[in-house]
């Protein structure tokens, strides 16, 4: 057991300190990925995000994505939530490990829909009349940071941290997630 755990020390030792430098991403680089969030606020809920990049230059691009929470349940019903995100990411490269971080600002628009409880909807529409609650709509700012590591020449992983801010829905992220730049 020990001989395993000291070879195993070895060999994430090895690969932390060996690192590859790729060539830094082009003007007019694209790049199409993937990200898994995971967000809290009223309650946690997963989801999924495809996403679509362009590099205005070598350290600036623009991501837009569309997000999709998977039905949870909260203490308002069932809910179903939708995102686009529009964010602007400047990427600082950490010398020759592979590594880049980023600080990420951006809008957001969010969809979400509550499916049932029926004792919540009559208990809302007595405190907010004329508003429909089963679905709502509302723009927010995006705000937070990312690090990406590239594994080969275009493809690279990610995590993000970001916070949405909106009227009533404010709500944290954290994302994973891979992309190829072409």
């Amino acid at each position: 057991m020990k001989k395993a755990l000291l070879t195993l020390c070895l060999v994430l030792a090895g690969t932390a300190t060996y690192a590859q430098k790729f060539d830094e991403p082009e003007p007019g680089d694209w790049a199409l990925g993937l990200n898994i969030p995971m967000t809290w606020g009223d309650d946690l809920h997963l989801g999924v995000q495809p996403k679509v990049q362009y590099y205005a230059t070598s350290q600036f691009r623009i991501e837009t994505s569309f997000g999709y929470y998977f039905k949870a349940g909260d203490n308002k019903g069932n809910r179903i939530d939708w995102d686009l995100n529009l964010n602007f990411h400047y990427l600082f490269p950490m010398k020759d490990t592979g590594l880049w971080i980023y600080p990420i600002l951006g809008v957001q628009m969010l969809h979400r829909h509550y499916t049932d409880s029926k004792a919540f909807k009559e208990e809302y529409k007595a405190d907010n009349p004329g508003d429909d609650m089963d679905d709502h709509m509302r723009v927010g700012l995006n705000i937070g940071a990312g690090l990406q590591y590239d594994i080969e020449e275009r493809l690279y992983v990610n995590a993000e941290v970001k916070y949405t801010y909106t009227n009533d829905f404010d709500r944290g992220n954290v994302l994973i997630g891979i992309g190829y730049r072409f």
